[in-house]
């Protein structure tokens, strides 16, 4: 079945909920506009209300198609914008302008999904495994996740609870410096490599792989998959920079 595609507005919106999820990343909820649509993976042009400065950013939806509650955005303090942004709260308003973009989840294929992301990178994947879970889909769902530090594991609790009630959804997650946490921390060490990608991914001729990062780990994880035996076809890319 053809995915339609969306027809881009602009909305002013209020913000309902500021969450401070890891100690740099915080999540703005703001109202969902009735009628508005969007495909889990894309993103919206988002701006300051009533501001001088023309500033607009794109941010990729954390939240799922089907939650008619809210918009939610996550980010950390690293731009202008976002510094703007971290100064806002509840009943704030803000500019959405969206949806936008070719990296989406079609929920009607039957392909297996690998879901690949650094960071604040999680954001889209996110909305791609809510929807998946609200969807009761059945489509084996697979997130291989890369942070620093422990204590920048976004949406750790969410994901330890999806876990539990997704028979279908599995991930891991990789530190690659754990001598600048203090917590203690079980898991993988390390970059995501090939190695983890070839253990991680048992039929890769017939999984569709999303990758959410930096140019340089997109680029990176695009040569891995390829030796591993995932074509270009099947891979969908969020780039920064």
């Amino acid at each position: 079945m053809e995915v339609k595609p969306q027809i881009a507005k602009e909305h002013v919106v209020k913000i309902l909920e500021v969450l401070q999820e890891t100690p740099k990343i915080r999540l703005l909820r703001v109202e969902r506009p009735k009628g508005i649509g969007f495909l889990a993976g894309q993103f919206f042009m988002v701006s300051l209300h009533n501001s001088d400065a023309k500033i607009a950013r794109a941010y990729s939806l954390s939240s799922s198609p089907s939650n008619e509650n809210y918009l939610e955005i996550g980010f950390d303090k690293v731009g202008e914008l976002t510094t703007k942004l971290f100064e806002l709260n509840v009943g704030d308003k803000l500019k959405f302008k969206g949806p936008y973009g070719k990296f989406f989840f079609d929920e009607h294929t039957a392909s297996e999904v690998i879901l690949i992301g650094a960071g604040t990178g999680i954001a889209p994947l996110m909305s791609i495994i809510r929807q998946c879970g609200d969807k009761k889909l059945k489509n084996t769902i697979k997130l291989i996740y890369s942070v620093r530090v422990p204590e920048e594991i976004a949406y750790r609790k969410e994901l330890e609870e999806r876990k539990k009630h997704n028979p279908h959804l599995d991930y891991i997650v990789t530190v690659t410096r754990p001598e600048d946490t203090i917590y203690e921390w079980n898991g993988r060490l390390g970059r995501i490599d090939e190695e983890l990608l070839k253990k991680t991914i048992v039929h890769p001729a017939k999984s569709i792989v999303f990758i959410c990062g930096a140019k340089e780990f997109v680029f990176g994880m695009i040569e891995f998959l390829q030796k591993i035996g995932v074509s270009k076809e099947q891979i969908k890319t969020d780039v920064w920079g």
